[in-house]
């Protein structure tokens, strides 16, 4: 199965596969939509320190919904693109209490949004800590931005990940690649 590899070396911290999910999963499929209309941004500068989501949207910021989340070492000699690995043995998916997570026929782990109550096992449980939390979609009766399981889908209605086709130096990668 192809997956989305990040190419550590090539990574200019530049952000763009952040802003391409973004746009790919918001609902107008444009930038200015999806961040002016929709408020959807990544945190960097509006958001001040706020990178949770439930956070955001009480305080009344933009909320981030990236599913890949760029990562630099705290000197700032070393930044990479992080998102869902779609391992072969997801621990994610063994950690999830309901079966809202699952591993599609394709080798993708997949979310049943319906049946996700946000308890965030999958977010523990994940060693990339590729999950992130979707604040806006409610699932539990009075419990206020709980949100539901968010992570990599592979873009599935395209041929490439958005993230990898903007990629300006190839950083990420869409392949596949034999067993580790």
């Amino acid at each position: 199965m192809k997956k989305v590899y990040p190419i550590e070396s090539r990574c200019i911290n530049c952000h763009l596969c952040e802003v391409a999910c973004i746009i790919e999963h918001s609902e107008s499929k444009t930038a200015m939509g999806a961040y002016h209309v929709e408020g959807l941004r990544f945190n960097l500068l509006d958001g001040g320190d706020i990178t949770d989501p439930a956070v955001a949207l009480v305080e009344g910021l933009p909320r981030p919904l990236n599913r890949t989340l760029v990562e630099q070492t705290t000197d700032g000699s070393v930044s990479i693109s992080t998102n869902c690995r779609h391992c072969e043995a997801p621990d994610c998916v063994f950690a999830c209490k309901n079966g809202s997570l699952y591993v599609d026929d394709e080798g993708r782990v997949r979310l049943q949004e319906d049946k996700c109550v946000g308890c965030w096992m999958c977010v523990m449980a994940c060693r990339y800590g590729a999950i992130g939390r979707n604040a806006t979609t409610q699932n539990v009766p009075g419990v206020k931005h709980n949100g539901i399981n968010h992570h990599c889908d592979l873009c599935p209605e395209r041929d490439q990940p958005a993230c990898v086709w903007v990629c300006p130096t190839k950083a990420l990668v869409f392949e596949e690649r034999g067993r580790a």
